[in-house]
């Protein structure tokens, strides 16, 4: 579990899940610091989905951090090819915030993880909104069930072994 103030670092593929999942409201009632990078905000196409986000920069729930070290950025993106631009500002932001990088991405948690960076994923998440009483657990087990149909490479293994912890607890 995490200190209270701890800054969380989102990435695309959460908020787009978030947003798939209709998670994105009781996630802010976490009451974390959470950040992001412009260029994660750029690469939110979708004027809907661009349009809830901002509701949540606008009331600050979201943060937009953009002091980031285009030089480590860049050294960053030069060194991992299987990156974005935006993944490779996301792991500058935590290291320089000391943050947990919310992410399913594949090889941003690899790279991540390869630089002692602590990163959380959405079945994290919904384990914690319940733990916490944000949602119930069968609003859990509904968001769960849906999931893979919103994001194809979501761990089928994972999601049933919370499936039935959350049953069971």
């Amino acid at each position: 579990m995490l200190n209270d103030n701890k800054i969380l670092i989102k990435d695309s593929c959460i908020i787009f899940d978030l947003l798939d999942l209709g998670l994105m409201e009781s996630f802010f009632l976490l009451g974390y610091e959470v950040y992001t990078t412009p260029q994660v905000i750029s690469e939110i196409t979708i004027e809907n989905q661009l349009f809830e986000i901002n509701k949540f920069i606008s009331n600050r729930n979201l943060t937009i951090d953009s002091d980031g070290a285009i030089e480590i950025i860049q050294t960053l993106y030069l060194e991992n090819p299987g990156l974005s631009y935006a993944d490779c500002s996301v792991i500058e932001l935590a290291l320089r915030k000391n943050g947990v990088i919310l992410s399913a991405d594949k090889s941003l948690r690899k790279e991540a993880n390869k630089r002692s960076l602590d990163v959380k994923g959405m079945l994290w998440l919904i384990k914690l909104l319940t733990e916490k009483s944000i949602i119930s657990v069968q609003s859990a087990l509904e968001k769960l069930n849906i999931y893979p149909q919103f994001n194809s490479r979501v761990p089928q293994r994972e999601i049933k072994e919370l499936c039935d912890y959350l049953k069971n607890n």
